[in-house]
């Protein structure tokens, strides 16, 4: 089977041998390709959708007839057991929505070895809600599909105090939920952390240039509107942290 650009940048993040599951699995490309390839000795395909989890039993049936899938219906990660897999995939949904199935059960978020995750926005808020509950976020990926450019993160609990070993960010990281969305430092600091400024990605400057314009046009229409809000502040925030990366990619 061959994968989307996109999918496949997640697919390389299951290393041979993990098994994995993909919940919200939809037509079910990945895993189908995991097993296709023999990356994942087993592959649990998991949405909440009755018709989105037949559309994975076809396409498992046409594309990999003699491979054994583990269909489950269900939502989030009420359909594994703790630690039942060492990767998890969670691909395509909202960030708000991806972070909620984390905190629905923290617990047994933190019993996988690997969590890969691609918002479709607000990762801010899911970065804040992953380091706040012990997890590293080990890789950050920028990826095209069609006119967008899509956020990976691959992120893995921490060993010992989630807050040591990042030197003078233990602080903001210890605090990081109280604080995101009402301190304008602290939230630009999670929209565009030093993970995504030092990832090498090439789609970097054009990724950052995007935002600079978005939040630069939100900024200027709550100008006109005579208002200095919080969330004026906030995207002040932003604007400054993204113009930094950017002169110090000029600079390399």
């Amino acid at each position: 089977m061959m994968l989307s650009e996109r999918l496949k940048r997640i697919a390389d993040e299951i290393s041979q041998g993990e098994t994995m599951a993909d919940i919200g699995t939809d037509h079910g490309f990945l895993p189908v390709y995991l097993s296709e390839n023999g990356i994942s000795p087993h592959v649990v395909l998991a949405d909440v959708s009755p018709g989105s989890l037949d559309k994975a039993r076809e396409n498992c049936r046409m594309n990999a007839p003699d491979a054994a899938f583990d269909f489950r219906l269900g939502s989030g990660l009420e359909v594994l057991s703790s630690g039942e897999v060492d990767a998890v995939v969670i691909a395509g949904m909202g960030g708000l929505l991806i972070t909620e199935i984390l905190a629905a059960d923290p617990e047994k978020s933190s019993s996988f070895k690997k969590f890969v995750l691609q918002p479709r926005n607000n990762v801010g808020r899911l970065r804040v809600w992953l380091v706040s509950h012990g997890f590293d976020i080990v890789r950050e990926q920028l990826v095209r599909e069609r006119q967008f450019i899509c956020e990976i993160l691959t992120a893995a609990p921490a060993a010992g105090d989630p807050a040591g070993g990042r030197g003078s960010a233990a602080a903001i990281y210890r605090k990081a939920e109280e604080l995101y969305g009402e301190d304008p430092e602290t939230t630009a600091f999670f929209d565009f952390p030093d993970t995504l400024a030092q990832s090498g990605e090439a789609l970097l400057e054009e990724y950052l240039t995007r935002q600079l314009e978005k939040y630069s046009q939100i900024a200027d229409k709550i100008r006109r509107n005579h208002s200095r809000t919080a969330s004026l502040r906030v995207h002040e925030a932003r604007i400054r942290r993204i113009r930094a990366i950017l002169n110090r990619e000029e600079e390399q």
